[in-house]
C-alpha cells in the first residue's frame, strides 16, 4: 500500500522590510568595521534585524569578532545565538584567528560568555565658585558591550547637583568628555578611589540637606563601594609631604594664587555678605561727625563680626578641603607653584585668629570679595541681582 508522504515545509524568507530598516541595514553593513561595536548594537531596534544584519555580514579576514559578542550580549534571542555560533565556526574554518584576539578563550562559549576589560578611568574638574562644585567623570568598564559611565557635577557643601548613570559607546563618552572640559574643566585623570570619594562625600551631604535620593547616583554607588576604599585623607598628601620655605603666604602671593583663572570665582556668597557691607556703608555714610580713626575702628569691627559668622568651624575646614583638592588639581596640571600656594594656604587655615588679626586666609577673601561687589556696585546702571557672579558651571548632561 502506497504511503502518502508529508508535504515538505518551505523555507520561510524573511518578512519583506521596511524601507526605513532596509537603509539602516545598508548603512549599518557600511559602518561596521570601523564603528565601535557598542554603537553599532545601539543602533539596532530589534532582534529580528539583528537576525537580518548578521545573515548578511561579509565573512572575510577583516571580520571584527567583538562585534559577533556584542550583538550575543545584546539580544537574548534564540536565533541571533544561533547565527553567531554558526559565523564563529565559519569564520574559523576560514582561517580566521579568533582565538587570537581572544587567547585566553578556549571555546566559543567562553568566547560567548568572557570578554575583555580595561581599567576603570576617572577624570574631575576644577572647584568652581562658593559652592565648591566640580565636575566628575567615572567610566567603569570596557566590554563587547560599551561602557558603562558615571558623569555628574558634585558639590562638597551642597550635595549631587547634577548626575547621570548609564551605558555609553567609546564615541559617545569622547563626546561627553569634551563637552565637561569646555563647561566645566579643564579635565585631570586622577584614581578610581579618589574620584569615588568625592562622590561619596557628596552623597552624603546630599542625604544630610534633602529628603530626595540624588537620581542615578545610587545605581553606581554599590558598584564603587565594593571595589575601591574611600581615601581617608586628601589625595594630594600621597604625592607632596613638605612645604618647601616657611610655610606661610604672603598677601601678594594669595593674590597670584586667587588671581588664577581657575580660582577667580572663589567669592564668598553676595548674600551671606549683603549685610555686613550695608552695614559699612551705613558707617562711612553716617551723619555723625565722626573721625577716619574711629571709622575704621567700627568698619573693622564688622569685618570681625563677619567673619565670625560667616566662617565658623566646619566652614574653614570645608574651605581648608577644597583648598587642598586645587592644590592636586594644579599638581596633575604640573603647575607646581599654584599646588604649593595652595597647599600652603590650606595649611594656613588651621592658624587661629588673634585679637590682633584674624586668618589671613580667611580675611584676604573677605576683603578680595567685597571689594569685587563694591567695584560692581559703583558701575553705572548696577542692581543687586547683578551683583552675585556666574561662578558655578552649569552642565547639561547628556
Amino acid at each position: 500500500m502506497r504511503r502518502n508522504k508529508k508535504p515538505k515545509k518551505k523555507k520561510t524568507d524573511h518578512p519583506s522590510l521596511l524601507k526605513s530598516e532596509e537603509t539602516l541595514v545598508t548603512s549599518l553593513l557600511e559602518d561596521f568595521k570601523n564603528v565601535d561595536p557598542a554603537e553599532i548594537v545601539a543602533r539596532i531596534p530589534h532582534s529580528h534585524l539583528a537576525g537580518i544584519f548578521l545573515e548578511r555580514l561579509p565573512l572575510d579576514n577583516e571580520f571584527p569578532v567583538p562585534l559577533l559578542l556584542a550583538l550575543d550580549e545584546a539580544f537574548k534571542d534564540k536565533k541571533v545565538h544561533k547565527l553567531v555560533k554558526r559565523i564563529l565556526f565559519r569564520l574559523k574554518q576560514k582561517g580566521v584567528p579568533i582565538d587570537e584576539s581572544f587567547p585566553q578563550r578556549a571555546s566559543h562559549d567562553t568566547i560567548l560568555t568572557q570578554t575583555q576589560k580595561e581599567e576603570p578611568v576617572a577624570y574631575i574638574g576644577p572647584i568652581a565658585g562658593t559652592i565648591g562644585s566640580r565636575a566628575v567623570l567615572i567610566v567603569l568598564q570596557s566590554t563587547v558591550k560599551g561602557y558603562q559611565a558615571g558623569i555628574g557635577l558634585v558639590s562638597e557643601a551642597e550635595g549631587i547637583l547634577q548626575f547621570l548613570y548609564g551605558p555609553f559607546s567609546k564615541k559617545r563618552i569622547k563626546e561627553i568628555k569634551g563637552s565637561l572640559s569646555q563647561e566645566a574643566g579643564p579635565l585631570v585623570e586622577t584614581s578610581l578611589p579618589h574620584a569615588a570619594t568625592i562622590l561619596e562625600i557628596a552623597y552624603r551631604r546630599h542625604m544630610e540637606l534633602h529628603s530626595d535620593v540624588p537620581s542615578q547616583y545610587p545605581e553606581l554607588r554599590p558598584r564603587l563601594l565594593e571595589n575601591v576604599t574611600i581615601l581617608d585623607r586628601p589625595i594630594i598628601y600621597d604625592f607632596v609631604s613638605e612645604i618647601p620655605g616657611d610655610g606661610t603666604l604672603t598677601d601678594s602671593q594669595l593674590g597670584e594664587l586667587f588671581a588664577h583663572n581657575l580660582m577667580e570665582s572663589w567669592l564668598i556668597d553676595f548674600e551671606d555678605l549683603k549685610p555686613f557691607m550695608e552695614d559699612i556703608l551705613k558707617v562711612e555714610g553716617s551723619p555723625i561727625v565722626l573721625s577716619d580713626a574711629q571709622k575704621a575702628d567700627q568698619v573693622r569691627q564688622i569685618k570681625d563680626k563677619s567673619i565670625e559668622e560667616l566662617f565658623p568651624g566646619p566652614r574653614r575646614a570645608l574651605l581648608k578641603h577644597n583648598l587642598e583638592e586645587m592644590a592636586y588639581f594644579f599638581f596633575k596640571l604640573d603647575q607646581d607653584e599654584y599646588s604649593r600656594m595652595a597647599l600652603t594656604a590650606a595649611r594656613n587655615l588651621d592658624e587661629e585668629d588673634t585679637i590682633l588679626r584674624k586668618n589671613m586666609v580667611v580675611e584676604f577673601l573677605l576683603e578680595r570679595s567685597m571689594q569685587y561687589y563694591m567695584d560692581l556696585a559703583g558701575k553705572e546702571g548696577a542692581e543687586d541681582e547683578t551683583l552675585e557672579p556666574d561662578d558655578s558651571p552649569r552642565i547639561i548632561l547628556p
